[in-house]
């Protein structure tokens, strides 16, 4: 392989690089709004609930605000009923 051809493949790798990094940069900014969003909507759950069952509230806030809060699926929003979900739920009240 010549030079020429050797410095054309080293600027496409560095031209692909250089995507993926503006892509990985999209996506830790998209994740890092989502745990602001996050953080937003559980301190308020937390600090306006005086009970002693505080993490059952806040949990149970988040799932009620569209939040998984299974392991599985823990922050990711949801559509509906999540059987996991539910199963946390009634652990955390039991």
């Amino acid at each position: 392989m010549n030079l020429s051809k050797q410095l054309a493949s080293m600027q496409q790798t560095l031209s692909q690089l250089t995507e993926e990094f503006q892509q990985l940069q999209v996506y830790i900014a998209n994740l890092e709004a989502e745990n602001e969003w996050l953080r937003q909507q559980a301190a308020p759950a937390v600090q306006n609930n005086p009970h002693e069952n505080d993490g059952q509230h806040a949990l149970q806030k988040l799932y009620d605000d569209g939040i998984h809060v299974c392991p599985a699926y823990f922050g990711k929003t949801h559509d509906g009923g999540c059987l996991l979900c539910m199963e946390v739920l009634s652990n955390v009240s039991n």
